[in-house]
């Protein structure tokens, strides 16, 4: 699969080829939760997404969680 690049609301970058490597990557580079599974950091991140903005993301599968980031503007595909 072709790596796509994101950047984030914060001014991070994740490169990936799949959504879930996406979050695989997100974890590592976290400050919070970097050492828990992925599962378990979309939980928690989504947690903390929804205190701050009010948005409910999608944490069953790693493409809804990214397709969430995306729509709530958190991450954005760079060409």
């Amino acid at each position: 699969m072709k790596q796509k690049n994101y950047t984030l609301q914060d001014g991070g970058i994740i490169t990936a080829s799949c959504a879930a490597e996406f979050v695989t990557n997100l974890r590592e580079s976290s400050r919070f939760d970097n050492e828990c599974t992925d599962q378990d950091y979309m939980s928690n991140f989504a947690e903390r997404f929804k205190q701050y903005s009010g948005s409910e993301i999608r944490t069953d599968t790693p493409d809804n969680f990214l397709e969430d980031l995306i729509k709530f503007d958190y991450a954005k595909v760079v060409d």
